[in-house]
This record gives structure tokens, sequence and C-alpha cells, in this order.
């Protein structure tokens, strides 16, 4: 049976929908081989949403990612939640950010394509749990309210996941240059006013060539918005990537 289970989605509510039906009625022996022949797609899963690759499955974010699939399997509902994988991959990502949220060890990665992601999910699949755990509104709220935030200034989340610095070094030079702006109400004001950075000021307060800031200015803007925001999730990413960064400077 081993290599009958993988990711359709396409004819996801049909044959896996029986499945899972037969697994809910208290078949665990099909549901263990339908987790095992799954388990290429929950690494897959989570390497996507954290964006950094998975593949040891003894590693703590496997362990919620399976965890995570398993509730998913227990709490599926064909009628309300649709295709399988697309509620499987929710409430994985869910679980995931809980957990990023409670580890500093993610604190180093800004979750641009986390929030790309969330404000494209389906609005009956985030409310498909009747509790509201897989995504709470205020997290939703906030991650509205920044993507309208960006778009004044031309900005989308996907430029952001695009933009965003690969290196360490790198993310803690812009956040840096972010929160002198940030900071500094008068520059914070003309940043907002007229939709650029105030780079005189900036390059007064900092030693860094205007090329890197012209070349990550999305980066920068976006996090001196959040920084001087109401996000407070999306502010304790950066903090927690600043004192990150004075602990190993």
């Amino acid at each position: 049976m081993h290599g009958l289970f993988v990711n359709k989605k396409k004819n996801d509510t049909g044959s896996t929908a029986l499945v899972l039906k037969k697994i809910q009625s208290g078949d665990t022996k099909l549901k263990e081989e339908f987790i095992k022949d799954n388990v290429p797609y929950i690494i897959r899963t989570i390497s996507n949403i954290l964006g950094i690759v998975v593949d040891d499955r003894n590693s703590e974010e496997f362990s919620i990612g399976l965890a995570a699939f398993n509730e998913a399997i227990d709490r599926y509902d064909a009628d309300k939640n649709g295709n399988f994988y697309t509620y499987s991959f929710v409430v994985i990502k869910s679980r995931l950010y809980d957990f990023i949220r409670r580890n500093r060890k993610h604190n180093n990665v800004l979750p641009f394509s986390y929030i790309e992601e969330s404000t494209r999910v389906d609005e009956r699949l985030l409310m498909s749990d009747a509790s509201g755990q897989f995504e709470k509104i205020e997290v939703r709220q906030e991650l509205v309210s920044f993507e309208k935030s960006l778009k004044e200034f031309g900005i989308s989340l996907k430029d952001l996941v695009l933009s965003s610095p690969k290196h360490k070094d790198s993310r803690l030079l812009l956040i840096k240059i972010a929160r002198i702006i940030a900071d500094d109400d008068n520059m914070f004001r003309k940043l907002v006013e007229k939709k650029y950075i105030p780079m005189k000021e900036v390059l007064s307060r900092i030693k860094v060539n205007h090329k890197t800031i012209q070349r990550n200015r999305k980066f920068i803007i976006a996090v001196s918005l959040i920084l001087r925001s109401n996000l407070y999730d999306l502010k304790e990413y950066v903090q927690g990537f600043e004192r990150e960064g004075k602990y190993h400077g």
C-alpha cells in the first residue's frame, strides 16, 4: 500500500476524502500508511513555510509539522474544508507559526513569505475551525493593515519576499537603518509624507553606501513601518532579530 497516498490536489475531493473518512472511522493502519506516504509532502510544506531546507526527520520543526498533519486528518471535514491538502497546509502553517513566535531561533527570518501566503488564504479555510485557532483574528488584521500600508509606497508582499536579504549581516544592517528612521520623528514623517527614504539624514547617522539603501529600499521601508506601528507580532520578529544581533555582536 505504500506509495498509494500522495498529494493529489486535483482529485482530492474524491479518493482522498474517502480514505480520510475510513481513517476517521477508526482504521489506524490506514492512517499510518497515509501519514507515511505523505512524509515528503510534510517536509516540503515545512520547508516552504519556513524558507529553509528541512530534511531531518528528528528535527523539532518536522515533529510539529507531523503532529499538525495528524491533527488535520482528525479534524478534516470534506463539506466545510474542501481540498484536504490545502486545509492541511493551513494547519501546518498555523502550528509552525505558533512555534516560530515562541522560539527565538527563528527570529532572524522576517516572515514576509508567511505574510504573503496568509493574506491569500481563503477566509473559508481560515474560519473552518470553530474555535478560530488556526489563524487568530488579530493576527489576520495585522497582516491586512500592513499590506495596506505597503501599497501606499507601491510595495507588495511579493516584492518583500523577493527582495529580503538572505545574509544575517545584511539583515542586521538594514534593520539598523530602518530603526534610525523609525526612531526619528522628522525622518519618519518625511518617509510617510513624501514616500521616500530621507537619504541625507540617514547617511549622516550611519556609514553605509547610498546604493545599499537604494537597492534595499523596499525592505527598509517595510521594517520602518513595522517599528512605528501597532503590529505587535511583526514587531516582535524585528526586535527579536535585533536582540540576537546584539547578543552575538
